[in-house]
Formats: structure tokens, C-alpha cells, sequence
């Protein structure tokens, strides 16, 4: 009885692994990244009406689907150069433990019913979702491999989500959305590439972009993105339709941080995925929430019929 309960535990266990492993290849932690669609939705009256949401939350869906089809293409493309990476060798496909057909499947899969979401949010969010695709295909293929080049890539793929939250809910993209959107994701951006290059004894093996960049030019990006992102937020928060300015409460947070990105750009390595910041570091999560609370108090104040 004792061997037959423990056959059947390892068999379970065997069967299980791959959808673990392809669920690992998917990366979704990674669709923290497209939380940023809610934004326009966040800053107009359309934020407490429930009847916007479903579309908005569609697209969000379609966009994580989409965005882990990027993440499998990417994986297969970089599988050999992952392989020389002391962390990314561990990834499915770099390690072997998920197969070239099972990824060519899913990433199939993905690509379908992402596009079909997308669609049934509206005719503008599938073209933002189709040129999503194209940028990353650029960014793979072309774009990674050139100085700064790069970084306005992964800004592209940011800003076509932004878009694409605005036209779930059919508004126009603030102007000063979309400056501060560029200027905040290409901070993010070189950022990465700064713990990237912090990180790696041989860098060019890794990210054959990376032997390009040095430290010194790379803090002093970082130090005119942080300003200019301050500045525009600044703005942008007193282009609010709220009473008396009040948005500009919010301010202090975001400086908070940017600070605090910063700060752990320069201490240690942890910031290589600045994603990941949100869901390991206590004083960023924090931080988010008081903004996130700020926003929804300054909303309601706004609103108070509502």
C-alpha cells in the first residue's frame, strides 16, 4: 500500500512538472508590466464607472497573453546565449526541460487568443496589440542589438499598452500621459541595463549591447531621465480635473520612488528586472499602495455623488 501511494504521488508529480515548467516559461510575473493599461482609466471620471472596466480588463488579459508569447519567443531565440548567463540558464527552454515544439505551441496559443481579446475590446486596441507584437519582434530581431536603440524599444512596448488602456475606453492619450510614460520606462530601462552591466563580468557574452554601455554614461542617463520624469509628473499631476490641484499630493511618492530604484541600483544587483521590485521589495510595495490610496481618496473627493 505504502509503495503504490508513494508510485502514485511521483506519478503525479511527473505529470504536473511540465505544466509547472510551462507555466515558468510564460513568465507571469512578468504581467505586472501591464497593470500600466489601467492608467488612462485611473486619471478620468470613467474610473468609477463599472461598465468601463470589462473592456479595460480584456485588454489587460490580451496583453498578458500577448506579452508571454514575446517572452517564449524571446526565450527560444536567446537560448544559446542564455545558457552562458548564471541565472538565466535555469529558464525552460535554456535548460532543456521544456521542448522546441511544446514552446512553438504555446506560443501559438498565446499569440491566438491574445489577438482574439484584443479584439473583442475594439478595432484600436487590436491594432495597439498587433504593433505590440511587431515592436518585440523588432526589439528581438533588430532593435537589442543597438546602443539606446534598445531602451526605446522596451519604451515602444510600454507606451502601445498605455494606448491600448485608452482606446479600451475610447478616450484620447493624454499628451502628457504619453511624455511621462517614455520618459519613466526609459528610466526603468537603463536602470536594467546599468545592474546588467554592474552584474556581469563579461557582458557582451550576455547582451551583446551591454559591452557597448559604460557606467559612467549610464548614471549619467539615469540622473537627467529621474529629472525630467519628476518634472513631468509634476505637470501632469496639475493637469488633473481634480479641485484645487490636489493631485499634486501624489508627488511625493513618486519621487520616494525613483529615489528608491536608485538607491537599490547602487547597492546591489537585486534591480536587473525593475518588475520585480513590486512584488520583493517591502518599501517600494508600500510606497505603491500610499499612491495607489492617495489616487483613489483624490477620486472619490472629486466625485462625491458618487
Amino acid at each position: 500500500m505504502r509503495n503504490a501511494q508513494i508510485g502514485l504521488e511521483q506519478g503525479v508529480a511527473t505529470s504536473t512538472a511540465p505544466v509547472v515548467l510551462v507555466w515558468r516559461l510564460m513568465r507571469p510575473r512578468q504581467w505586472i508590466k501591464n497593470l500600466l493599461i489601467f492608467a488612462p482609466l485611473m486619471f478620468t471620471d470613467r474610473f468609477l464607472h463599472v461598465g468601463s472596466w470589462s473592456p479595460v480588463i480584456t485588454t489587460f488579459l490580451a496583453f498578458c497573453l500577448l506579452s508571454s508569447a514575446v517572452y517564449v519567443a524571446n526565450d527560444w531565440r536567446d537560448r544559446d546565449e542564455d545558457r552562458l548567463h548564471p541565472k538565466k540558464r535555469l529558464r525552460p527552454l535554456a535548460s532543456g526541460l521544456v521542448s522546441l515544439r511544446t514552446a512553438g505551441m504555446l506560443l501559438s496559443v498565446l499569440v491566438m487568443v491574445g489577438l482574439a481579446l484584443a479584439l473583442y475590446s475594439g478595432g484600436l486596441v487590436l491594432i495597439a496589440a498587433a504593433l505590440f507584437l511587431a515592436v518585440n519582434v523588432l526589439y528581438t530581431y533588430i532593435l537589442k542589438a543597438h546602443l539606446f536603440v534598445d531602451a526605446f524599444g522596451i519604451s515602444a512596448g510600454f507606451l502601445l499598452r498605455a494606448a491600448a488602456g485608452a482606446a479600451a475606453i475610447q478616450v484620447s492619450f493624454s499628451p502628457w500621459l504619453f511624455v511621462l510614460v517614455l520618459l519613466l520606462t526609459l528610466f526603468l530601462a537603463f536602470g536594467k541595463r546599468r545592474s546588467e552591466l554592474r552584474a556581469s563580468l563579461a557582458p557582451e557574452q550576455h547582451r551583446q549591447v551591454l559591452g557597448r554601455y559604460t557606467a559612467g554614461l549610464l548614471d549619467q542617463i539615469l540622473g537627467v531621465l529621474v529629472s525630467s520624469t519628476i518634472a513631468v509628473y509634476a505637470i501632469y499631476s496639475f493637469d488633473q480635473p481634480l479641485h484645487a490641484h490636489a493631485f499634486m499630493l501624489t508627488i511625493p511618492f513618486v519621487i520616494y520612488g525613483l529615489f528608491r530604484y536608485l538607491y537599490l541600483l547602487s547597492v546591489n544587483a537585486r534591480s536587473e528586472n525593475p518588475d520585480e521590485l513590486l512584488v520583493t521589495d517591502w518599501p517600494t510595495l508600500l510606497n505603491l499602495a500610499l499612491w495607489g490610496l492617495t489616487v483613489l481618496t483624490l477620486l472619490f473627493l472629486a466625485h462625491p455623488q458618487l
